[in-house]
């Protein structure tokens, strides 16, 4: 009877430690593991305690978690990482953000805390704050199954009702308030055509052009094949006077619409702005001559001088060019005259042109430049100039002088000028270039 008593007390208590086992509760939140690489980077025995603080935390045994993590010190990242989801876990969210933002402060690459975070803000309806995080753990983790879906769902709808905000304060005429929504919603989806041709516009309507410029550009990779977009971009640099930009941005639209006749009309246009000439294939032949004609030193004046040349209203009659590859260049620079023509209305195209004659021409253009109110001072004073080959009183001397004042021509040894030598194709269009950078 004794043994049977004793049977029944031990019943009774094994009964009783049944009934006050706790049970745990796996949180209701998403957990991800750190990344194993991030782990790895920690000591044996801290990978262990954070291990098992880790599985004790999946199974809602808070605190086993809390024991487990508190061997980490509270001054390591994965401390404060556990901590905050243990907080998370008791509906803690201000305390459990302060921990995964210490996380993440300790350590920038622990996406578990950015989710953690996430999640937090996700709860209170802060989408601004959640949108940075997903974002940052898509940085790390570009196809992260929890963050992805959210993130794209996210900005979507954000985007589309900052668009639609925006459109209707511009239907109001309240321009700034919705620029500002605009750019937001380029915070929110930086390519966005939308937002960026609706700010671009605005931005040229208030000629603040670079603004403009800067929209129309990213519009214009994100869409480049869009016609609209291009001639809007185009148009605008034009009005901003980008004018080679504009040339860029209209050549592009021209291989897009061939036979649109505006395109190749404005085309034209800022070539001619641009003194772009389309060159002859002699032309180019020119640098490799020994002894250039009077034909290429007027194609090269025509050519580097375009911009600064009028265009003839008489031009000068000229009866042997007429199979010349230089003939319009020529009209142009006789016009002026920078080179003559003769009493029998000849040019003699092919003649050789000599230093004497070079240095005539360019002390022409230089007086011409001068008229045109260009300010060009002599490196070397006139006075101090000393030709051994040319009188003082020759045609040739003042035009001499003065090339070698401005040191776009020298002497050669004994003071020469050399005032009969041709001049070869190099020579001329350094001259050129010299002269250019003078009154550039």
């Amino acid at each position: 009877m004794k043994k049977i008593s004793w049977l029944a007390l031990i019943l009774t208590l094994a009964t009783a430690c049944a009934t006050f086992q706790k049970t745990y509760i796996p949180p209701a939140f998403y957990l991800e593991d750190p990344p194993s690489l991030e782990l790895a980077k920690l000591t044996l025995n801290e990978r262990l305690a954070f291990e098992q603080g880790w599985a004790n935390l999946k199974k809602g045994n808070i605190e086993g978690a809390r024991k487990e993590f508190l061997k980490l010190g509270t001054s390591q990242a994965y401390f404060n990482l556990g901590e905050g989801y243990c907080r998370l876990y008791e509906e803690d969210s201000q305390a459990a953000e302060a921990f995964f933002l210490k996380a993440i402060e300790l350590n920038p690459d622990l996406t578990p805390a950015r989710l953690g975070l996430a999640t937090i803000y996700e709860e209170r309806n802060d989408s601004d704050r959640l949108f940075v995080q997903l974002r940052e753990i898509l940085k790390k983790e570009p196809e992260n199954s929890w963050a992805k879906p959210k993130y794209e769902e996210l900005q979507t709808r954000i985007t589309q009702n900052l668009i639609k905000e925006a459109s209707g304060l511009l239907n109001q005429n309240q321009k700034e308030e919705a620029k500002q929504l605009l750019l937001k919603a380029l915070f929110y989806s930086p390519q966005s055509r939308e937002a960026h041709w609706q700010l671009a516009r605005i931005y040229r309507s208030e000629k603040k052009y670079g603004q403009a410029i800067n929209h129309y550009q990213a519009l214009s990779q994100l869409a480049p094949a869009d016609r609209q977009v291009l001639r809007e971009y185009a148009e605008t640099l034009l009005e901003h006077d980008d004018l080679s930009q504009s040339l860029d941005v209209y050549t592009r639209l021209k291989e897009l619409a061939p036979d649109d006749k505006e395109v190749q009309k404005k085309i034209d246009y800022l070539k001619n702005q641009l003194g772009i000439i389309s060159l002859p294939n002699m032309y180019n032949e020119i640098p490799k001559s020994q002894a250039i004609t009077r034909q290429e030193l007027a194609a090269i004046l025509a050519v580097k001088f375009n911009q600064y040349l009028p265009e003839p209203v008489r031009p000068p009659i000229i009866i042997d060019i007429s199979t010349s590859w230089a003939a319009n260049f020529i009209v142009r620079v006789a016009a002026v005259p920078l080179m003559d023509t003769y009493e029998n209305h000849t040019f003699e195209p092919n003649r050789v042109v000599t230093r004497a004659e070079l240095a005539e021409t360019f002390f022409r253009l230089i007086n011409f430049l001068k008229g045109k109110g260009f300010k060009l001072i002599p490196q070397i004073p006139p006075d101090r100039i000393q030709i051994s080959d040319l009188p003082t009183d020759n045609l040739y001397y003042l035009p001499a002088v003065q090339m070698i004042a401005y040191q776009l021509m020298e002497l050669a040894a004994q003071k020469r000028f050399q005032p009969d030598r041709p001049v070869s194709g190099d020579e001329a269009l350094r001259l050129a270039d010299l002269l250019l950078n003078l009154i550039k």
